[in-house]
């Protein structure tokens, strides 16, 4: 296993430690817990594969750090997790390849299925040491995408939603570009969550129309999140 690889879970909680003069030692209490999209994004995944024939064949794409393979896996679907890093688990259902997105290595309409959880809105810009393209390497890897699910297979993909911006970690898609990654894909569900922040208190994901959603402007981290439920019609 990689010396730096984690998990992205969907909670991280801040610690802070302070003396306990009842026991006389220092303790360890909770100062904060962030949740970030994940808390939205892998319900949302799993729903969706819940809802397809069983024992299908699913890609998972952009599975390092990641728990939805294992989860999916779970559903008696068999899984191909894919990252250009390599991925230390290994469980029944479930098989990893590692390679390029823009170089998918599978033959057309080899899937029922894939996911693509906040990934392709980091596909060629390099940030986490992954091979760098140009702006437009996520249309590329869509296209790929697209060959290797079967006709009317199901795409799941979540992504970073308001106003357009792209910065050296990932790009931040609009109402137009959304629509051209989208292309070949017939939308069956939508839905938009805005990280709301409360002083003092922890934060919550609660859901907004994508008008709200495209008014949004950030230039860091992931404010709001899209989930897309979608099938290949073309």
């Amino acid at each position: 296993m990689e010396d730096n690889y984690f998990i992205n879970n969907p909670v991280f909680l801040k610690y802070k430690r302070r003396f306990d003069w009842r026991l006389l030692k220092r303790k360890s209490f909770i100062k904060k817990a962030l949740i970030n999209e994940r808390i939205i994004e892998i319900p949302f995944a799993i729903k969706a594969l819940s809802q397809i024939q069983g024992e299908s064949r699913v890609l998972d794409l952009g599975c390092m750090e990641s728990v939805l393979p294992l989860f999916t896996a779970g559903l008696g679907h068999k899984i191909v997790g894919f990252d250009f890093r390599s991925y230390p688990y290994r469980v029944p259902n479930f098989k990893f390849v590692q390679g390029s997105i823009l170089e998918l290595p599978f033959k057309d309409d080899a899937f029922d299925a894939v996911t693509c959880i906040s990934t392709i809105e980091h596909i060629g810009i390099g940030f986490y040491n992954d091979p760098k393209g140009t702006l437009s390497s996520d249309i590329k890897g869509m296209v790929e995408i697209k060959r290797v699910i079967k006709r009317d297979g199901l795409l799941v993909l979540t992504l970073p939603y308001g106003v357009e911006f792209v910065n050296n970690q990932q790009r931040i898609y609009n109402k137009a570009a959304l629509n051209k990654l989208l292309d070949g894909f017939l939308v069956k569900e939508m839905n938009f969550f805005k990280n709301f922040q409360n002083p003092g208190k922890n934060n919550y994901w609660g859901r907004i129309n994508q008008e709200e959603a495209g008014l949004l402007q950030y230039n860091s981290g992931t404010e709001c999140v899209c989930c897309i439920k979608a099938i290949r019609i073309k």
